[in-house]
């Protein structure tokens, strides 16, 4: 979530006096353009209506971002430009930084160890205040040993500067050595969702609240966007050359990034797209409160996955299939084994007992770790779930090789209909025989829409239950359980005393003698999850928590629980 500012909204003094590198850029943006912009806080949707189109929020300080909509009859006129603001160095400082992490690197081997980014962090912190000494310390020690001309270095590694310039530096050497670079005014803003890089052009990204923005960051030299795409590339351990020009990775905060390397291969330079993740993980309730799904397919999902059912999360590119993925994983048993299986990690499990594998690229074939080999130990591990981030090709035949041995997957897929899904599962390259297709016992549909207001959004569109394969057709079963009114924007149920996974299959396991009370016990999940959302529980690890509660102790302890809980939000 945005970070919460400790400025008032509209103090837009405030910040500029606390932060100079806002201060210099509102001034010669009012020099050259006239008008001033406001300072709006952290950003939320409602900044959607506000005109005219000028205003500053903040995303992590020192981090700034100015949003313009410039008038029709000026340059940049017809879109919106997103401004990172962010501390800058003058050539002055840039000696001294290039001096610093000299001397940083030259004393690396003697520092202490560290095994987390933060860890790394506060000690990179502490060396800068090492190797560098205040200026009024300077003065002091200089007028002491009568050399007050000498303010460049009290020794061959210790740099003179000020509170602020120690504090500009300590952002530029920590942003580049251990943070993303130049692409971290970018990367700390959670409004930005999908961020394209081609060549050496300005960058675009797709804004949750304004759409596609224009931003003022770009690589001014080939050479440099090279060496940065190499740089990250090897950091995320999945390394770019001209003979492997494509690679897909993560990044440290779970971004997935696309570097596209070659020349020969993208026509105009280098580029990337990094869409975005959340640092903190969405949860259910969320998704309901923003509208995505409705407590009343979060209840029919949860009983589903209770019960070991398996589903698919499908949709096209950049829908939230991961997000609802990852949202709906705690209405798994809390107590059972896990197993996960990606290329790229994007699965976020809380579950005790989780076994999580990565694939593995390699030059070498017998070193290669692939999706498929994955699958085959997972088979071997006898785990309560397998989850797959996405199934893209072979791999999604082992898939249902394993829900036929009894063992439930989730996965993401690529299809926008159960039709649509059914055909690529039976077609090249995955080849699942139409008569398996019913091990899969359903499916969530979900999509990118235009949000009431204006921006995007994301819903659930249907969910499809597979009933079975129909040997005179040649066809598979399917029965649509849920659908979404465009219109009104709203979740109906269509299954009511008709779906077959409550009814025939989960009703009996669950011990119901009349096997339409299962209805009952949804609506009961259904008004919980509701509860939830009205108390504001939505922070990932109070849905995971309260729903510990319901597998260790049952419902009744569940709904006192929701009732009196004090979620994260309000501590």
């Amino acid at each position: 979530m945005a970070e919460e500012s400790r400025f008032a909204k509209g103090d837009l003094n405030s910040v500029m006096n606390a932060h100079p590198h806002v201060g210099e850029w509102v001034r010669d943006f009012e020099m050259q353009h006239g008008s001033r912009p406001i300072y709006y806080g952290p950003l939320d949707r409602d900044a959607k209506k506000q005109r005219p189109l000028n205003l500053i929020y903040i995303t992590k300080e020192p981090i700034f971002v100015h949003i313009y909509e410039p008038p029709e009859d000026e340059e940049g006129g017809g879109q919106i430009l997103w401004f990172g603001l962010e501390p800058q160095l003058t050539d002055q400082e840039e000696n001294i930084r290039r001096h610093l992490v000299e001397t940083l690197l030259q004393e690396a081997p003697s520092a202490p160890t560290f095994t987390t980014d933060n860890e790394f962090e506060t000690i990179l912190s502490q060396m800068i205040d090492q190797y560098t000494v205040l200026d009024t310390e300077a003065n002091a020690i200089a007028r002491r040993q009568g050399r007050l001309w000498e303010l460049i270095g009290l020794d061959d590694k210790r740099q003179t500067v000020s509170v602020t310039q120690r504090e500009r530096l300590r952002y530029i050497v920590v942003r580049d050595l251990i943070r993303n670079g130049p692409l971290e005014p970018l990367l700390s803003d959670e409004m930005l969702e999908d961020i394209h890089s081609v060549g050496l052009k300005h960058i675009h990204m797709d804004h949750k609240v304004f759409g596609m923005v224009t931003s003022n960051i770009r690589f001014r030299e080939r050479e440099l966007l090279s060496r940065y795409l190499r740089a990250m590339s090897e950091r995320i351990g999945r390394p770019v050359s001209d003979n492997k020009p494509i690679i897909d990775g993560a990044l440290l905060d779970g971004s997935r990034i696309n570097i596209i390397f070659s020349d020969d291969v993208s026509m105009l330079g280098p580029s990337f797209t990094i869409r975005k993740f959340a640092e903190e993980t969405i949860s259910v309730t969320q998704l309901i409160k923003w509208g995505t799904m409705s407590a009343q397919q979060a209840a029919y999902i949860w009983i589903c996955l209770e019960y070991g059912m398996s589903v698919l999360v499908s949709g096209e590119t950049a829908s939230g299939k991961t997000t609802t993925l990852n949202a709906i994983l705690p209405f798994i048993d809390h107590n059972v084994k896990i197993y996960s299986a990606e290329d790229t990690p994007e699965v976020k499990v809380r579950h005790k007992i989780w076994q999580r594998l990565v694939t593995r690229d390699s030059k070498n074939e017998e070193s290669r770790v692939q999706m498929f080999d994955l699958l085959k130990a997972a088979l071997r591990s006898r785990p309560r779930y397998i989850i797959i981030g996405e199934i893209r090709g072979v791999e999604g035949a082992t898939a249902f090789q394993a829900m036929q041995t009894g063992h439930p997957v989730i996965a993401t897929f690529h299809a926008s209909s159960i039709v649509k899904m059914i055909q690529r599962f039976t077609g090249d390259p995955i080849n699942v025989p139409i008569r398996f297709f019913d091990n899969l016992n359903f499916a969530i549909f979900q999509e990118v829409v235009e949000a009431p207001g204006g921006g995007i959004a994301r819903r659930v569109t249907g969910i499809d239950e597979v009933i079975g394969y129909n040997k005179h057709s040649d066809g598979v079963l399917t029965r649509g359980m849920f659908e979404w009114d465009a219109v009104k924007d709203k979740h109906y149920f269509r299954g009511m005393f008709q779906s077959h996974l409550l009814e025939n299959k989960i009703a009996a396991m669950a011990g119901y003698a009349n096997k339409r009370d299962i209805y009952d016990d949804m609506q009961r999940r259904a008004a919980a999850i509701q509860k939830m959302c009205e108390r504001d529980l939505t922070h990932y690890d109070d849905v995971f928590d309260l729903l510990g509660i319901y597998y260790t102790n049952g419902m009744d302890s569940f709904e006192r629980a929701v009732e009196n809980w004090v979620g994260v939000n309000k501590k």
